[in-house]
């Protein structure tokens, strides 16, 4: 069977944009609209702060184009379901010619990343790292549009350890259009993912400075990553932690979300409805 271009029904749904606004703007409009609704499906107190930044970001587009933001998200779901292995928006942001040259910008190759996680489970320590504490984690300082972060998820797949439930992933990146490209891709794969936007060298996370962006699924495995006895408390209270950050249960998703499990204990988020 032919597999679908989806770089190409992306451009199409795109193309309908270019007699009003520059593929800059669209691009990151979508970026935007795609990321607060991901993050809003989980109560929260900046909940409010981006539903009114959504509606800022529509209000600018008539109504027969905004009803193609969501269409262009739905390609990029469908693109990952069928092959989650490849780092889909960087690969389609070059693709656009949209990479910023003049600062230096260039993704790292999907096959690259792939090649660089394998070489982390080479000494076979990750077995004793999930003994030891229930969970691994992994840091990309420069994650760009996340290729490195997807690419451990895949490979620790691979080797038996389920990345939805027991990898921590951290990711910062000083350019605002990459970061939201990272968290939109590790949102749809399922990784616990904390995002923070802010330079590594002068503010790494958790900097107050940083703007941070956390997964729904790392908001259903909160309580794996806080040790000692606030993490017991939290499993699956549903409270708010002391930073504002929400905690759930796998059993007990939000309203809206729906998450199906697979013969290998891999989770598939299913939205039921847009935020």
């Amino acid at each position: 069977m032919e597999r679908k271009d989806y770089k190409k029904e992306f451009c199409t749904l795109m193309g309908r944009f270019a007699s009003r606004y520059s593929r800059w703007q669209v691009w990151n409009d979508f970026l935007s609209l795609s990321a607060l609704s991901l993050a809003n499906v989980m109560p929260g107190p900046k909940r409010e702060e981006r539903e009114e930044r959504y509606r800022t970001i529509m209000d600018g587009y008539r109504k027969e184009e905004q009803e193609i933001f969501p269409q262009m998200l739905g390609v990029v779901v469908l693109a990952l379901e069928e092959d989650p292995e490849q780092d889909f928006l960087g690969s389609l942001y070059h693709y656009l010619d949209l990479q910023q040259e003049q600062k230096g910008q260039f993704f790292t190759p999907y096959h690259i990343c792939e090649l660089m996680s394998e070489l982390q489970f080479a000494d076979d320590g990750k077995a004793e790292q999930l003994d030891g504490r229930g969970y691994i984690s992994v840091s990309d300082p420069a994650c760009g549009a996340g290729a490195m972060l997807i690419a451990f998820a895949n490979v620790a797949r691979k080797h038996s350890i389920n990345y939805q439930k027991n990898v921590l992933f951290v990711a910062q990146d000083i350019d605002r259009t990459a970061a939201m490209m990272c968290y939109i891709q590790l949102s749809l794969l399922g990784c616990p993912a904390v995002v923070a936007i802010g330079d590594s060298l002068a503010k790494p996370f958790p900097h107050p400075d940083n703007e941070v962006w956390c997964t729904l699924f790392y908001h259903l495995n909160q309580w794996r990553f806080t040790s000692g006895e606030a993490g017991k408390e939290q499993e699956g209270s549903g409270d708010k932690a002391e930073d504002g950050i929400v905690a759930v249960s796998l059993e007990h998703p939000p309203e809206g979300i729906r998450l199906l499990e697979g013969a290998d204990g891999q989770l598939t988020l299913c939205m039921e409805q847009a935020s």
